[in-house]
C-alpha cells in the first residue's frame, strides 16, 4: 500500500473559517467547484493522490486549495506523533490584515 498524505476535511473547514472565506470564495480562488470544496470538507479523512484515484483528492486540486487558503494568510498543519492536525495564521498578528472586528 502506498503512503499518501492524509488530511481531515474539518481542517479545511477550520482554515476557511479563519480566513473568513465561504465555500464559494475558496472554490473560486482555487479554481475548483464549490461541490469539490464541500465534498472535501464533509468527507472526513482526505487522502491525496498524485493522479486521479477513486476516493482520493488529486494532488493538483489539493495544492490549489491549500495555496488559496495560504494566500488568505492561513496554513494547514499536518499531524505528527505528538500533535493532531490543525490550522493557524501564517503571519503574526502585527503584520496580517486587520479583521473588521479587531
Amino acid at each position: 500500500m502506498d503512503d499518501l498524505p492524509t488530511f481531515d476535511g474539518r481542517q479545511l473547514t477550520a482554515a476557511r473559517a479563519l480566513a473568513e472565506m465561504t465555500v464559494a470564495d475558496l472554490a473560486e480562488k482555487a479554481n475548483v467547484t464549490p461541490r469539490t470544496v464541500h465534498r472535501i470538507e464533509i468527507g472526513g479523512t482526505v487522502s491525496v493522490s498524485p493522479g486521479r484515484r477513486h476516493g482520493h483528492v488529486s494532488a493538483d486540486v489539493w495544492d490549489r486549495i491549500v495555496a488559496a487558503v495560504r494566500e488568505a494568510g492561513v496554513e494547514l498543519l499536518s499531524e505528527d506523533s505528538t500533535h493532531g492536525s490543525g490550522v493557524r495564521w501564517a503571519r503574526s498578528r502585527s503584520v496580517r490584515p486587520k479583521l473588521p472586528q479587531e
